[in-house]
């Protein structure tokens, strides 16, 4: 088995893993209604992008509408994610992958990864198709974990592909994800949720 083969296979083990975990409480899976980082996010889009912006959420999950979205009332959402889900959506949705976004080049002023750049399988073509339909100037938002340089991350990086812990495919250091993202993108701002959880602001090259 291959790489890319083994990294799909891993990917699709995780993803069923987490429907099952949605499937049982929503809480700890999606952005539900309260989450704090997801509410400061909100305030974050809402900040730098006009009203009735258009904005595509990558990895939006399977609620009827993350908090987020409901604090960034203003802003015109549209979301992509491999899960069809199970009810309806309260915002445009297409099921699709993060790989390969089925929108035209530079159709929307913002992208968000709400904790999902390290469920994809493909971070680096997921950040360069994020560039690719942002419009000029446009404005990158990637909330989630940045994880220590620390003997766990070299042994996941040194045995790639391998999952990096339960929950998740890829981890990230401040260092790592701003390398990956780097070509595209002009860092403006790092918002600290906690020692961990991050919320990245950048702007496209």
């Amino acid at each position: 088995m291959g790489i890319v083969d083994k990294i799909e296979t891993l990917w699709e083990k995780l993803q069923n893993e987490e429907w099952g975990r949605y499937k049982k409480s929503p809480i700890g899976v999606f952005s539900i209604d309260g989450l704090r980082g997801a509410g400061i996010l909100g305030k974050v889009v809402t900040k730098k992008l006009l009203i009735n912006s258009k904005c595509l959420d990558i990895g939006c999950g399977a609620l009827p509408k993350p908090f987020y979205m409901k604090v960034a009332s203003d802003i015109q959402f549209t979301g992509v994610d491999p899960y069809e889900g199970d009810v309806n959506r309260d915002f445009e949705f297409i099921q699709g992958y993060a790989e390969n976004l089925p929108f035209d080049n530079e159709s929307f002023d913002g992208v968000v990864f709400a904790t999902s750049l390290d469920h994809v399988t493909n971070p680096y073509k997921a950040i360069e198709e994020a560039h690719r339909v942002l419009k000029k100037n446009g404005f990158l938002f990637v909330w989630g974990s940045i994880v220590p340089n620390n003997r766990q991350y070299r042994t996941w990086k040194a045995n790639f592909p391998t999952q990096y812990n339960d929950h998740h495919l890829w981890a990230y250091t401040k260092r790592s994800l701003n390398l990956m993202i780097k070509p595209y993108f002009k860092k403006l701002e790092m918002i600290s949720l906690s020692k961990r959880v991050k919320i990245f602001i950048f702007k496209k090259r």
